[in-house]
């Protein structure tokens, strides 16, 4: 196939599929606050009939096949933690074993999916509610619900990857509260630094690969920088197979910093929680680079979200809610939720 550079790169029109059934989706942080009501655990009296409110309506319509709630990737948040097991059967209790496909690869099947777009100069790129998921979810919660027993693996609790991924939180969150200090003492506001974030994820990838290959040529083996390099050499290969240009890596970096990638629903929420968090005036909490990983699945995907206040205020406030067809609601504001949720 014969491409040529696009001179005036399109902005094109992404739709974004939800499932059939009504889809609501879970912040950790709502998980492990119906977690300790379930345990009995002391908390304020309005979060506890909010709470058992909210486990009782979901509850009872995942299992008359009116609503999903999916599991997702919330156990990298709370793994090796005080509640974890409990944190985890309860997400496993609320979505009857219907789970997202894992984030990394959503995150393929969309840029696969835009790549082939832009190959192919096409104006629309449409994301099936289909590339969420491993299979149809209304099937799967179908068979689910006439189950005695729902098997469930635990979250991996090797020592070595907790502690890997411990560290990282940390130098994350370290980084980007020195980053976001230096932002405001320079007045970036958070349009200019939605700008660099769009291209950061080229970035990223590039990085990636230059720590794997220098790790070859030192003759040294490095697993994290040869499992962080997969990503990219993968984008690389499929670009070439789709007849790409320029061919190589200029390719594939022109495809990342088009609008063709840019607009869609996981990078566009990503890269708009981040500016707005690193030009903010709150401190960056060590959640928080997860809570955006979460956030830009579960926001696009669900008809539905709930999590924690901070964050519900930023996505209404960058109006990421309608841009991606989603309300979005805190424990305080449920109110809303309840009524759609009884009306099912």
């Amino acid at each position: 196939m014969k491409t040529t550079l696009q001179a005036t790169p399109i902005v094109p029109k992404v739709t974004m599929e939800k499932p059939a059934l009504p889809t609501v989706w879970l912040d950790t942080s709502i998980g492990i606050k119906l977690t300790k009501i379930k345990r009995g655990e002391k908390l304020q009296d309005i979060e506890v009939q909010r709470g058992t409110r909210l486990h009782k309506l979901i509850y009872d319509l995942v299992r008359a096949e009116k609503l999903l709630c999916p599991n997702g990737d919330m156990e990298e948040e709370y793994v090796a933690k005080r509640l974890d097991d409990d944190v985890h059967s309860m997400f496993v209790e609320l979505s009857l074993g219907v789970s997202f496909r894992h984030r990394l690869g959503i995150f393929d099947n969309h840029v696969f999916k835009a790549m082939e777009a832009y190959v192919k100069n096409s104006p629309t790129i449409h994301i099936p509610s289909s590339t969420y998921f491993h299979s149809d979810p209304i099937r799967e919660l179908e068979e689910l619900r006439d189950q005695r027993f729902i098997v469930s693996v635990s979250p991996l609790k090797s020592p070595q990857i907790l502690s890997n991924r411990a560290r990282s939180k940390s130098a994350v969150a370290c980084g980007w509260e020195k980053f976001r200090q230096e932002l405001v003492q320079k007045g970036r506001t958070y349009e200019e630094q939605l700008e660099v974030e769009h291209r950061g994820h080229w970035g990223g990838m590039a990085e990636n690969v230059r720590r794997f290959e220098a790790s070859m040529l030192s003759g040294t083996y490095d697993f994290d920088a040869f499992m962080a390099a997969q990503g990219p050499f993968l984008y690389r290969r499929v670009w070439k197979e789709m007849g790409g240009q320029p061919l190589d890596w200029l390719g594939v970096q022109t495809f990342f910093y088009s609008p063709h990638f840019i607009e869609l629903p996981i990078p566009f929420v990503s890269s708009s929680l981040i500016a707005d968090l690193v030009t903010g005036n709150e401190p960056i909490k060590e959640s928080d680079s997860m809570d955006v990983e979460l956030l830009s699945i579960g926001l696009p995907a669900a008809h539905y979200v709930v999590t924690d206040k901070r964050m519900a205020l930023r996505i209404k406030q960058r109006r990421l809610d309608v841009r991606c067809g989603t309300e979005v609601y805190s424990m305080s504001t449920l109110d809303g939720l309840f009524a759609h949720l009884e009306k099912l």
